[in-house]
């Protein structure tokens, strides 16, 4: 059996759930156990701060230094890390907070001390409010609200981080409920926190929705429920937030020295005694030790589960590799030499046409002989025999291609044996000319010149059984090795 102590600006409720149901007790007296307190105040706050990426006591200590400057006057303050951006370093060193406080101190110590048994701890409403609205299936963006005894609460969640909280002194009626959203949301506007003309945002209402459908669908906001509570609403909607007390959520802001018996009656009479010593000693360096021990154990939790996430990708990755039975490195090799060797070498279609082009000048000519090979940087072509130094300076000047390979083309023609010394020699003139004009061609054996300077064969003038001969170079493609070499057909 368990009891609640709830708080708001007027009056005192002490609530005991007996059976799964909420009872409301008419006197302090009547608790015999352990009592969880939540308030509804004005002096409720909600803020976020960013932080630099720090670690156990630097962190603890910028936080603590940030609430002490925000709520200098309560000691009913405290922080919770949301969820983080930035993934896996963000859940590790986190730099997003919210920081939570209640400036009533005065009357909290006043209620807690007429208490007559020992308190678990004090959430403010607000933080169980975001709560409820960041249960799964909720928008990212919402307006949570508690319609109350004359007031009105409002919590906004922005990307599922309570952002702000709201008490005001609202008739109970649905128009100036939804009246006093819209300010809020017209302030959140003001200050930056949302873009202006948004409209469409979600409002759950922890209260009969009928009365509200009407202006809030003119207002351009749409009504939202909690899907585990659509089929059987409550009787009372603070009961579910009782319910979410109980569990000792995040968000609980009292003070050490006020949940001492609590936190003994945890951890057993050994740790009562060791408690109160340390309770004497200093309860300020009890809160910081603790919170200490709190931030390793959570850092070192995440840090493991973070190294056994990254183990097991590993494993899987290499189980994933063995199964194709072949080495990453054979399989990057092989891709590399696809893409220099193979996937880089031209089509024959390209080069050919240039050939046949030079030829269609005279339909009489035939090929008795064709030769294609790609060439590696250094090879001399068409068999030349030049010096390597005479080979530059050839090529350089003639056509400068860069690092590019080239493609060397030979062939041989046949002129019809009809054809005369001079139609022979119109013919011979006509190809190596055609050839000449060609864009980044090199001639290296030009059978017009052999026959023009007079080669002999055998003792005698060329004739008709000459050997017609063309060698010449084109530019291919650019060679990522280097590799020395002719690429085979």
């Amino acid at each position: 059996m368990k009891y609640l102590l709830y708080l708001n600006r007027t009056e005192r409720e002490l609530w005991r759930k007996d059976g799964g149901a909420w009872q409301r007790l008419s006197g302090q007296s009547e608790a015999k156990g352990l009592i969880w307190a939540v308030t509804d105040f004005a002096e409720e706050s909600i803020a976020e701060i960013k932080a630099p990426r720090l670690f156990g006591r630097d962190r603890s200590s910028f936080i603590a230094r940030q609430l002490s400057n925000r709520h200098p006057d309560t000691p009913f303050r405290t922080s919770i890390t949301p969820d983080q951006d930035g993934g896996l370093l963000g859940e590790i060193v986190p730099t997003r907070f919210i920081l939570l406080g209640i400036d009533a101190a005065e009357r909290l110590n006043t209620e807690l001390d007429e208490a007559t048994h020992p308190v678990a701890g004090v959430w403010p409403v607000s933080m169980l409010l975001a709560l409820l609205g960041q249960e799964r299936g909720m928008p990212a963006d919402l307006f949570v609200v508690l319609p109350g005894p004359g007031t009105l609460r409002i919590v906004f969640l922005k990307n599922r981080t309570p952002v702000l909280t709201r008490l005001t002194l609202t008739p109970n009626q649905a128009n100036a409920q939804v009246e006093e959203v819209i300010r809020t949301l017209r302030h959140l506007e003001n200050t930056q926190v949302v873009p202006r003309g948004q409209q469409d945002y979600s409002v759950l209402l922890l209260a009969d929705p009928i009365e509200f459908e009407q202006p809030m669908a003119a207002a351009r906001l749409k009504l939202v429920g909690l899907p585990r509570l659509n089929a059987n609403p409550p009787e009372d909607w603070r009961f579910p937030l009782f319910d979410l007390a109980l569990r000792s959520p995040a968000g609980q802001v009292a003070p050490l020295e006020r949940r001492i018996e609590y936190l003994s009656t945890r951890l057993g009479k050994a740790a009562l005694i060791l408690a109160v010593a340390i309770a004497v000693a200093g309860l300020a360096a009890i809160g910081s030790n603790l919170l200490r021990i709190v931030d390793i154990s959570g850092e070192s939790h995440t840090v493991t589960k973070a190294t056994d996430e990254i183990n097991s990708k590993i494993a899987g990755v290499d189980a994933e590799i063995g199964r194709f039975g072949v080495a990453p490195d054979t399989v990057r090799g092989a891709a590399a030499l696809d893409e220099e060797e193979i996937a880089s070498v031209p089509g024959l279609d390209q080069h050919l046409r240039l050939i046949a082009s030079a030829l269609a000048g005279d339909p009489n000519l035939r090929l008795t002989e064709l030769q294609w090979r790609l060439l590696a940087p250094g090879i001399v072509p068409c068999g030349t025999g030049a010096p390597p130094a005479e080979l530059a300076m050839r090529d350089e000047t003639v056509a400068p291609q860069g690092d590019q390979r080239k493609v060397e083309v030979s062939f041989d023609l046949a002129v019809p044996k009809n054809y005369g010394p001079r139609d022979r020699a119109q013919a011979l003139r006509m190809v190596s000319k055609a050839l000449s004009a060609i864009e980044g061609l090199m001639l290296w054996q030009d059978a017009n010149k052999d026959v023009a300077s007079g080669s002999l064969q055998g003792g005698g003038a060329a004739g008709s059984s000459t050997k017609l001969s063309w060698c010449l170079t084109l530019p291919g493609t650019t060679s990522k090795t280097g590799n020395a070499g002719v690429a085979p057909l």
